[in-house]
């Protein structure tokens, strides 16, 4: 039981590193990964600092989401 608490243990705290996660769309249609921040203003900053011309900021959490529902849509070779 130990090893199973274990495991959610770090799945959950995975999931919480994602979350902080920050991503930006870029004005020519790539995604960059930006980094780990605590919100968007840190991410925004990032992007900056990167010369990004960024067109859009997104979280970890909602880009997985993003990335569920394209992909759902795909279909097999």
């Amino acid at each position: 039981m130990a090893n199973l608490t274990n495991e959610t243990e770090l799945k959950d705290e995975a999931r919480q590193v994602f979350e902080h996660t920050w991503f930006a769309l870029l004005a020519d249609g790539t995604l960059a990964i930006l980094g780990d921040h605590g919100d968007f203003e840190a991410a925004d900053a990032t992007a900056s600092d990167l010369g990004y011309n960024a067109v859009w900021l997104v979280c970890g959490e909602a880009a997985a989401q993003w990335a569920d529902t394209i992909n759902s849509q795909r279909t097999e070779d």
